[in-house]
């Protein structure tokens, strides 16, 4: 009985733990740091916050979503399947593209991301992609094979029609068969547990989808793009220009002082001489240094942070003295945050593939289908130098398909337009022809 509650203890730790960590990335996310200087009641507050935090994550998620990726099933067709087609419009329904960005927000944060299937209340309707929050989430694992998942706890507060307190809970769970079962359940005023429903989930996989948001190999949940290091550096940065902030208010203007005088003897005003008794001193108290070390080191932390976040400086807009650069440049400026995106493509991919891959069996398209992502060009190009490129990638055998998908055109909607061009040309031609012209 012992070990079991001294097992159960650690979990709870371990959960907390994580729940905290999380609480803290979120908190820096937002803009509310811990104070970096204990300010007394009533005094100015020389506090000074810069959200790095910020910066980090959605430049992140600007490099892995800011383009809208591409996807085809694996088909001998040259035009859009009709499951294609039916993904298409069941992804616009969802939010495309902001549904990504959302996901890969609380990626970034968290370490991890989760998105729920819900079935359409309507018959033939679309189903609906939940965004879930990753602290609401958790995830019971097969002890001997953490990517086995036994169990979803999805649990959170919230308030009834009357203005009850409730404590909503989603159990879904693996049954001995592999099947999944969902149990609803709410406690209301901290009450005993409810059970609201409980249905058996009519597929072979589960209704929520889960990636890390960059691998780590000997836990369930990913790694964020923020993690204690990073905030660290950030509580540095903040600490550092506080400490500039009260000493440029308390030194950056000269202070007067003098000696051998009374006060009410010195004379003085804008259109007066300052009259000093024989033998006073009156001078100015000024700062000697201007705070260049404690500058230098702000410099020195902020390429910290920028290193350890693989963030370069040159991807938020900051470019000195640099003339035109040529792509092999570029790519060696941005490498830090190109290597972090190929990684998140290979996590963010296979959720999306798997997540497709259900939709298309709710949907009645056979639960085997292969989804293909084509992601768009990470860096700037020059698009004359793109388009010269693909002229000659298309003179040595590559489809027009694919250097189409290269170039970020989708290579079924140019078909059709292209169709309908030469319809539109047919009949200008054919109405020349009636007037006789």
């Amino acid at each position: 009985m012992i070990a079991s509650q001294m097992w159960m203890a650690g979990i709870v730790a371990e959960e907390r733990a994580r729940l905290e960590r999380w609480q803290k990335a979120w908190d820096a996310y937002f803009g509310s740091f811990p104070p970096a200087l204990k300010m007394k009641p009533g005094a100015v507050d020389d506090n000074v916050a810069v959200n790095y935090v910020r910066l980090i994550v959605d430049k992140g998620v600007s490099f892995l979503f800011g383009q809208p990726f591409q996807f085809e099933l694996d088909s001998d067709s040259s035009k859009r399947t009709p499951a294609e087609q039916w993904l298409d419009e069941c992804m616009r329904v969802n939010g495309g593209q902001l549904l990504w960005q959302k996901l890969a927000v609380n990626g970034g944060v968290c370490g991890h991301c989760f998105v729920k299937i819900v079935p359409s209340a309507t018959p033939g309707g679309y189903p609906r992609l939940v965004n879930l929050s990753p602290e609401y989430v958790t995830v019971v694992c097969d002890p001997d094979d953490i990517d086995l998942v036994w169990r979803y706890i999805i649990q959170y507060p919230a308030m009834g029609k009357e203005g009850e307190r409730l404590v909503v809970r989603q159990v879904i769970e693996r049954d001995a068969g592999g099947r999944w079962t969902i149990t609803d359940e709410v406690s209301v005023n901290n009450g005993s547990w409810e059970t609201r429903q409980a249905i058996q989930w009519p597929w072979n996989w589960a209704p929520v989808v889960d990636m890390q948001n960059l691998p780590s190999p000997n836990e369930y949940y990913g790694v964020a793009d923020v993690e204690e290091d990073v905030l660290r550096l950030n509580y540095a940065i903040n600490f550092t220009l506080s400490n500039l902030q009260r000493i440029i208010r308390f030194h950056a203007h000269p202070r007067t002082w003098g000696q051998g005088f009374a006060a009410n003897t010195l004379k003085m005003g804008v259109d007066e001489t300052i009259v000093l008794p024989a033998g006073a001193t009156l001078q100015n108290l000024e700062m000697q240094s201007d705070l260049t070390s404690s500058i230098t080191y702000y410099e020195r932390l902020k390429m910290a942070l920028h290193e350890t976040a693989h963030v370069p400086e040159v991807a938020t807009g900051k470019l000195e003295n640099a003339g035109a650069l040529s792509g092999v440049a570029l790519r060696i400026l941005y490498q830090p945050l190109l290597d972090r995106t190929e990684q998140k493509r290979l996590t963010y991919g296979s959720l999306i593939v798997e997540l497709f891959r259900r939709l298309l069996d709710m949907a009645g398209y056979g639960p085997d289908n292969l989804v293909r992502l084509t992601w768009p060009e990470l860096l700037p190009s020059n698009r004359l130098e793109t388009l010269q490129a693909a002229v000659l990638e298309s003179q040595i055998g590559v489809s027009q398909d694919t250097t189409l998908r290269n170039l970020g055109y989708d290579p079924d909607i140019e078909r059709e337009k292209r169709e309908m061009d030469g319809g539109m040309l047919g009949e200008q031609l054919l109405t020349a022809f009636d007037r006789g012209v």
